[in-house]
């Protein structure tokens, strides 16, 4: 009798385990996802915290329509490469990863209102059922362990940092070089910036706060343009001093009077300093190429950094 009980108790637990009316296939878990081991490799090293994965993955809703797919997305037929957290909550998507092997391939299904709710911390999408689920299908092509990722990293800082030293001693041999090649004679202000007059407008004279109307050009010393106004729909308005714009700008143009045209040649610490920004390297000499077109009585709207 006593045996008999423990079958149909092993029975009972295996088939609460299941629910093939909503997933067929699928492994219910005891954390309301549900989970399906589609090839399992013969790798016995499991995935741990810290861990980075390289995967190739889709998603759809339970309803079949794409939402994700590495062949044509992100970069297009690449690995998507992920850091493992601890699980955020119970049936999420790290809970499901935590599953795997390098080599074993997946599909699970997680509930949309929980991954947004405990997870993302953001409105469910209008498009997504609040009540349905999206589905994963996983194959973890490689798993790089935490201790190689920190080895990688720290590698990769080291390069870093001595590319960024070596950017900022280039400086002041790329300023120099581009001073005498471009046979400039002024002397620069206190703070390094050459302000080369091309031809000395008649016009008001700018002064800190006004919003000055100008055409610019800005490229780095190679001749490289990363930006200019005719690139937009119209002259570029700023304020004078104001913290949205490069230093260089507001000590440049400073007294002088609408029409002027005139050349910059800017220190990095003027412009984007260590950091660069976009087509702009770290430590960066910049040319603006700028003409003075008047001083409006509006202050600027939009954006106020030439180069963005």
């Amino acid at each position: 009798m006593k045996k008999t009980l423990f079958i149909l108790a092993v029975v009972v637990l295996a088939a609460s385990c299941k629910d093939n009316s909503k997933f067929p296939g699928y492994d219910a878990t005891e954390t309301g996802a549900f989970f399906r081991m589609d090839k399992a490799s013969d790798e016995k090293a499991e995935i741990a915290k810290g861990d980075v994965i390289f995967m190739h993955h889709t998603m759809t809703t339970d309803k079949d329509s794409l939402l994700y797919d590495y062949k044509t997305m992100t970069r297009p037929g690449q690995p998507y490469a992920m850091r493992l957290s601890p699980s955020v909550y119970k049936g999420d998507m790290f809970e499901m990863i935590y599953k795997l092997h390098k080599g074993d391939s997946a599909s699970f299904a997680l509930r949309i209102d929980s991954m947004f709710e405990r997870y993302y911390h953001q409105p469910i999408p209008k498009f997504l059922d609040a009540k349905g689920y999206i589905i994963y299908h996983v194959k973890i092509d490689s798993v790089y362990s935490s201790a190689k990722v920190d080895e990688i990293e720290k590698k990769n800082k080291v390069m870093q940092e001595a590319f960024m030293e070596k950017a900022r001693l280039a400086e002041d041999s790329t300023m120099s070089k581009y001073i005498a090649d471009n046979k400039i004679t002024v002397k620069p202000t206190e703070s390094g910036l050459y302000i080369v007059i091309k031809e000395k407008g008649k016009g008001a004279k700018v002064k800190a706060g006004d919003n000055v109307e100008v055409n610019y050009k800005g490229m780095l010393t190679n001749g490289q343009v990363f930006d200019a106004s005719d690139k937009h729909e119209q002259a570029f308005v700023f304020q004078v001093g104001s913290q949205g714009i490069v230093p260089a700008w507001s000590e440049g143009i400073t007294g002088m009077t609408v029409g002027t045209k005139a050349t910059l040649v800017c220190p990095s610490k003027l412009g984007w300093g260590p950091q660069g920004s976009g087509p702009i390297p770290p430590f960066a000499v910049t040319v603006f190429e700028i003409e003075v077109i008047g001083i409006k009585a509006a202050p600027p709207a939009g954006p106020t950094t030439p180069g963005k």
